[in-house]
């Protein structure tokens, strides 16, 4: 009897002590993760990260502008130009390609190279500087520690991999589902005013057919990105935050797009459902993610 209870006993202790363990194990991975997130956020605000320290991350994605740069087409750290207009990174983890005109890249890892290593322009210039590059957080005793508590098994953490790593953790906290057209989604109909369920019943209509190209989004789902003539089809949430519009950003304003469609598929649309439209795509702008200090500039936000 006493061998059958001490034997219940130490089952009942062992099981305790892996759950314990696992317990731990997770709580330590989420400390982890925490730290690479942070991490993140100070290199994407931080011009080090550039060749000649004038770019960085933020320099084409401001919160302010749904991270967007406001600009035609961005430019890199050798000061020319880009091919594109800068896609808003809210909702990036969510995305299911990363590039306007590329379709094959469907990883955040993938869409880096660019920035990192592209050469005519280059944007962050780190062919051929890498080592430079990894010296500054290296020699930088901010940096020393906030590398160390975000990879704290390795014992040299100033690795591209890791910077890569970090920013991408980051790049996934960005994220905005929270405008009167989700609370519309979540049964809230009195959210929307008569103006603004006018526009979303032309958006919806067969008649204009914008949402053909411009599907609904669920909330905190993989979309399933369009390429229309070789060209990504945007996400349309905080839309009216994110101009110049189009890929190559020809376009100053919304109101220049939807007369831009209308001619393009004779539309007719009168300034009425313009008007109506627009009030729809206020409806998807959420800046919710701006209150929280987080997400922005670790240099002025602590």
């Amino acid at each position: 009897m006493k061998r059958k209870r001490f034997a219940i006993g130490l089952i009942i202790a062992v099981t305790y002590a892996g759950l314990l363990f696992i317990q731990i194990d997770a709580t330590s991975n989420n400390s982890i993760q925490k730290a690479r997130v942070n991490l993140g956020r100070y290199l994407f605000y931080d011009t080090k990260l550039s060749y000649n320290q004038t770019k960085t991350c933020v320099s084409c994605h401001d919160p302010s502008m749904a991270f967007t740069d406001g600009y035609r087409t961005s430019s890199g750290a050798d000061g020319f130009n880009l091919k594109h207009n800068a896609i808003s990174l809210l909702n990036v983890k969510y995305r299911s390609t990363y590039t306007w005109a590329n379709p094959t890249i469907k990883t955040l890892k993938a869409q880096l190279q660019f920035p990192f290593f592209n050469e005519h322009p280059k944007e962050l210039g780190w062919k051929g500087n890498e080592q430079t590059i990894l010296n500054r957080f290296l020699n930088d005793r901010k940096y020393q520690k906030l590398f160390k508590q975000a990879f704290p098994q390795q014992n040299n953490p100033f690795q591209l991999a890791n910077i890569q790593t970090a920013i991408i953790a980051f790049e996934e906290q960005l994220v905005a589902y929270n405008s009167k057209y989700d609370w519309y989604l979540k049964g809230k109909m009195e959210m929307f005013t008569q103006e603004e369920q006018a526009g979303l019943i032309l958006f919806s209509s067969s008649r204009l057919g914008c949402n053909n190209c411009h599907g609904w989004e669920t909330p905190f789902k993989k979309d399933t990105s369009l390429f229309s003539n070789g060209i990504r089809v945007p996400s349309l949430r905080n839309v009216l935050l994110t101009a110049p519009y189009m890929h190559d950003g020809r376009i100053e304003d919304i109101n220049g797009v939807l007369e831009y469609y209308s001619q393009k598929n004779s539309l007719y649309l009168t300034n009425k459902e313009k008007k109506q439209i627009i009030s729809f795509l206020y409806a998807l702008t959420d800046t919710s993610y701006l209150s929280n200090k987080e997400l922005l500039n670790p240099f002025q936000y602590q």
